[in-house]
Order: C-alpha cells, then sequence, then structure tokens
C-alpha cells in the first residue's frame, strides 16, 4: 500500500534478477544501471534504478506466504501448459545454514558485551546526564575471550584451572554490563526522543538473550551440564539458527534450519518447505504426496527417497496401494522379499531418478544463493528460500 514509483511487479523481477544472476543488492542496481536487457526485463522503461537500500526494504516486506502462493501459481501454469508431469516424484532434504560465525561460549559471552557496549555507548551524552557514566574496557573483555578460545584445547590441569578463572571474569563483566543495560534501558523510556527509544528496545531485546547465553555458559562450564540442543542459543544475532547433525562427510554439523525440496521428472520443484524447528524426514511423506495430488489430482506412478524417510513397511505398503513403485530403502535388517524388492529394476530405476536431487540441490546452493543466507531473520530466511525456488523454476521452463 505504500506509494512508490516502482511496482510490485517491477520489484519481483528486480529480485529475480538478484537471485538469478546470484548477486547482492548493491550489485544488482549496478547489474540493471548498465545493462539495457536488464532495464528491459525490470520494465523500468525511463524510471531510473531504484536504491539497494529500498530494494532490501522491499524484500524484507514479502511474506513468506506470498512466496509460496506464487510458486503455488507457478506450478499450476506449468501443469496447465504442461510443462511438468506427474509421473515422477523425488523429495530430499537440505540443510540451508544462517549467516554465523562457529559458535562457541567465549565467543557468544564477547559478542553479547560489545553489543550491549555499543549500544550503551551511542548514549551515553544522555546516560551521562542520568548519572549513569561508564567506562567499558571493551578492549580486556576482548582479551579474555581470546585467551579462552586460544586455549581451549589445552588439557593440563593448571591450563583448566586458569580457564575457568578467565571464564567467571568474562561471565561477571557479561552479567555487570547487562545490568547496567537494564537501568539504561529504563532511563532511556522515560525520554521522548524516538532514537532513544529505539536504542532501549534494542537493549531489551539483547538482554533477554544474553541472560540465556550466559546461563548456557554457566551450566557447561562450571556446573558440568550437559545443555541440551533445543535450550540452546547459537547466536546473539540470528537467535533463530538451529544445531543440525545430519551425518554430512567434512560437515558433520550444520547451523541453520531443515529445508524439504520435492521436484519432478522435469526437475521443477513443485513443493518446499523451511522448518524452523527440524522435523524427521519421515514425516514429510505425506505432505510431499498431498502436494503432489493438489497440484496434479493424482498421486506420482513413481516416488523415490532415501532410506532417511524410511518409516515401516507398513507404511510403504500403505503407500503401495496409491503408487505404482515406492522407491524407499529399508532400514536395517531385510527379509528375503524386502531384498527381492529392492533388487527389481523398477525400484533400481526409482534410486537412479532419486539421486537427481542431490543436483537439484547443488545448483540452488551454488546458482540461486542458498548455499548461505544472508538475510537476517527467520521470516527473511524462508523468504529467501521460496524466492529461490520461484527463480529455479523458471530457468527450469525455459528448458521445458
Amino acid at each position: 500500500g505504500r506509494k512508490s514509483e516502482y511496482s510490485s511487479e517491477q520489484i519481483l523481477r528486480v529480485l529475480i534478477v538478484m537471485f538469478v544472476e546470484n548477486m547482492d543488492y548493491r550489485g544488482t542496481v549496478v547489474c540493471i544501471a548498465n545493462s539495457a536487457f536488464h532495464q528491459h526485463f525490470v520494465r523500468l522503461n525511463n524510471t531510473p534504478v531504484m536504491d539497494f537500500t529500498f530494494l532490501c526494504k522491499a524484500f524484507g516486506v514479502i511474506k513468506i506466504e506470498t512466496w509460496a502462493k506464487l510458486n503455488a501459481v507457478l506450478s499450476r501454469y506449468a501443469c496447465e501448459e504442461e510443462k511438468i508431469t506427474p509421473e515422477k516424484l523425488r523429495e530430499d532434504t537440505t540443510a540451508v545454514e544462517c549467516n554465523i560465525h562457529y559458535p562457541t561460549d567465549s565467543s557468544l559471552l564477547w559478542d553479547s558485551f560489545r553489543t550491549l557496549s555499543r549500544l550503551l555507548n551511542l548514549a551515553q551524552r544522555d546516560l551521562r546526564g542520568m548519572g549513569m557514566a561508564h567506562r567499558f574496557h571493551d578492549a580486556k573483555v576482548k582479551k579474555l575471550a581470546h585467551y579462552i578460545s586460544r586455549n581451549a584445547g589445552k588439557r593440563s590441569k593448571r591450563a583448566q584451572r586458569k580457564m575457568k578463572t578467565t571464564y567467571k571474569t568474562l561471565i561477571e563483566r557479561v552479567r555487570w554490563i547487562v545490568e547496567i543495560a537494564g537501568r539504561a534501558e529504563v532511563a532511556l523510556r522515560s525520554n521522548i526522543d524516538s532514537d532513544l527509544n529505539t536504542i532501549a528496545n534494542e537493549l531489551s531485546h539483547y538482554s533477554k538473550l544474553i541472560e540465556k547465553i550466559v546461563d548456557q555458559a554457566q551450566r557447561r562450564v562450571f556446573d558440568g551440564e550437559t545443555v541440551p540442543s533445543s535450550e540452546k542459543i547459537y547466536s546473539l544475532f540470528e537467535p533463530h539458527t538451529e544445531l543440525l547433525k545430519r551425518g554430512k562427510a567434512g560437515k558433520p554439523i550444520e547451523f541453520g534450519h531443515k529445508v524439504l525440496i520435492a521436484e519432478t521428472g522435469e526437475k521443477f520443484i513443485i513443493h518446499y518447505d523451511t522448518y524452523s524447528h527440524q522435523p524427521a524426514d519421515k514425516d514429510l511423506v505425506d505432505e510431499t504426496l498431498d502436494a503432489h495430488h493438489k497440484i496434479f489430482a493424482q498421486y506420482p506412478d513413481v516416488f523415490a527417497t532415501d532410506k532417511g524417510f524410511y518409516e515401516s513397511m507398513e507404511k510403504i505398503a500403505e503407500l503401495e496401494t496409491k503408487i505404482d513403485t515406492v522407491s524407499i530403502a529399508k532400514k536395517g535388517r531385510r527379509t528375503q522379499a524386502q531384498t527381492e524388492r529392492e533388487h527389481n529394476d523398477a525400484f533400481r530405476d526409482g534410486q537412479r531418478f532419486r539421486a537427481g536431487s542431490e543436483g537439484t540441490i547443488s545448483v540452488l546452493k551454488r546458482a540461486f544463493k542458498l548455499n548461505r543466507c544472508r538475510f537476517k531473520g527467520f521470516k527473511n530466511f524462508a523468504a529467501s528460500i521460496g524466492c529461490a525456488v520461484f527463480c529455479h523454476n523458471l530457468v527450469t521452463l525455459t528448458r521445458c
């Protein structure tokens, strides 16, 4: 509803250019400004290219549901034009990483201290007038965090004692600045200045997260407790980040979110989803098949996934009442009949077809900005998945 010289279609076209060309906001604006072809594609006519900050704000406004509806419209179009066929369906999950550094207790505590210090320094002049003058000595706290990171691998008793002493000092300094931030928040909210109220809101937001970070460091380092993954915060700036253990060679642990991709034989993605809390793969089968049935009004002839989606032989028998070939390998030992099922030609062809989903995931990560999500917040994280899938499908349709 905002009045602007740019239409929603133009903004969508610019975002398509950004994802297809795999650029950032600034690079996209420069690319369009220097290319007559891109200017024609965006339908700019004689209008100058939008500022990259405006483009950033415009992308942040687009909801997750909007991208889902856009992809649904494109899927219906591809089906009606017979660009895609319902015979084959494969699905797989992948992890898209958040834009964070590797989280350790010491690095998270240092992030906490420097963030509150930066915010308090922005309001230092006003706080000094309220009788709250402080020096935070950032360099000293940074030195404590760096000492821990450099000596974390040492196992001697002397080193471990020194490590605990340093951790204790670091945690005390963080608790001290959280206390100051709490008093500063109350003082700043009494001011009518909107900038000071914005700082107060940020202090409140970060202080709540920092209390959890301090708590998990205290429990792990001093109480000897193994903190459950669900109770941990892995980034002060992207608190929605999850730890994903997918058993991948060279990358056993990833920090981000699980993403589901389901595609037809033409490599057109008809269904995708981004999960704030990772579900088990076996719970995603019905969701994918329902999405396929909604588009084509029928189930596929071949449905192929990896063995991570296996639930039970009873579930496979249920699926085989609706699908001719269910190419999902069984986990664990097999009976003679189960072995024969997985060695017939139809099952093997299904597994060969399934392997192609790895190529699609690779393309999404290499060419459509999904290797690491640079957008802030889970809302923009999930929206970027929808935009990448939309752009991937557009490119795929040009080849059908």
